[in-house]
């Protein structure tokens, strides 16, 4: 099989037509939709202890039930978005970032929030108005 000297490699296939827009994905912003969602759960866990210290009371309930409510709204708000950027494909890198920054602090969160519970339960004050 001999090729001609005159052949030319054959055109590149046609933009999609139906101009989705789509942008690959990156693996920069995967770390940083990662780093947004970690930053989610420090800071319920945060609000929490501020919340604990902050109110008398008992101290560990009242971080067990303000960082329980931010967890939920940090799951709702990051699965809405990160569905939403990954199915669209506008920004599907921090959309995939979001989802897996979720899950992975999903686990690591209650391991700080029982060192938190430990730490507000070990110190036995009535918080700085109590």
């Amino acid at each position: 099989m001999t090729v001609s000297p005159d052949w030319t490699p054959p055109p590149p296939p046609p933009p999609d037509p139906g101009g989705s827009g789509r942008r690959p994905i990156r693996p920069g912003r995967v770390w940083t939709g990662i780093g947004i969602a970690l930053g989610g759960h420090l800071l319920t866990i945060l609000i929490g202890w501020l919340v604990a210290i902050l109110i008398s009371g008992e101290q560990v309930l009242n971080f067990l039930l303000v960082a329980t409510a931010g967890q939920i709204l940090l799951a709702i708000a990051a699965l809405v978005v990160g569905i939403i950027l990954t199915v669209k494909g506008q920004d599907g890198g921090i959309g995939v970032g979001l989802l897996i920054g979720w899950a992975v602090g999903l686990i690591i969160s209650p391991v700080i929030g029982f060192g938190v519970c430990v730490s507000l339960s070990n110190s036995g004050s009535g918080g700085l108005f109590g």
